[in-house]
């Protein structure tokens, strides 16, 4: 089993972790959590994981590589959100504004670009049942928002790190 490391934080996470408000961490989480099992296969998108896992021959250290370019392309823009949200004491409204309008869109786009690369051969298992997670967090999000403000996606990034997506949910 592989242990996780600590993770530096930017200061945008820092700056909310400092505020006492780990929503930009879970949000981050979950956004890079969601796109990393997106890239193994199903969900919303009609494709099942045994459909994805043949998309593509992808080797293991390339598609770990691709995944956690994604993850981490979208980490400014989530930053700058969390640090928005960490500046002000934001209602459940703006909350809910800023999942449904800025961090779901974000995964679900990471979470295309991760599917796109296809599935390491012999590594199906480990893909499908990172996308179960993350699909099951995505849901919970997306019928309650404020729980964007918890570790939600803790479950994803324990298995997405052991793998090496460690850029995916840092803060988890």
């Amino acid at each position: 089993m592989t242990t996780l490391r600590p993770r530096k934080l930017s200061p945008a996470h820092a700056a909310a972790r400092k505020a006492g408000r780990p929503a930009g961490a879970a949000v981050s989480a979950a956004l890079s959590l969601a796109l990393t099992l997106g890239a193994v296969g199903c969900g919303g998108g009609g494709t099942s994981a045994s459909t994805a896992t043949t998309t593509a021959a992808i080797s293991k250290a390339e598609f770990v590589a691709k995944a956690n370019a994604i993850c981490a392309s979208a980490d400014p823009n989530l930053a700058a959100e969390n640090a928005k949200l960490a500046a002000t004491r934001p209602t459940a409204a703006v909350l809910v504004a800023a999942v449904k309008g800025i961090y779901l869109p974000s995964v679900e786009g990471q979470v295309a670009s991760i599917k796109a690369l296809g599935t390491p051969a012999g590594d199906a298992a480990t893909v499908k049942r990172m996308l179960v997670l993350v699909n099951g967090d995505v849901a919970r999000v997306k019928a309650e928002p404020k729980l964007i403000t918890t570790d939600v996606f803790g479950d994803f990034a324990k298995v997405a790190h052991a793998y090496g997506l460690t850029a995916c949910a840092p803060l988890s």
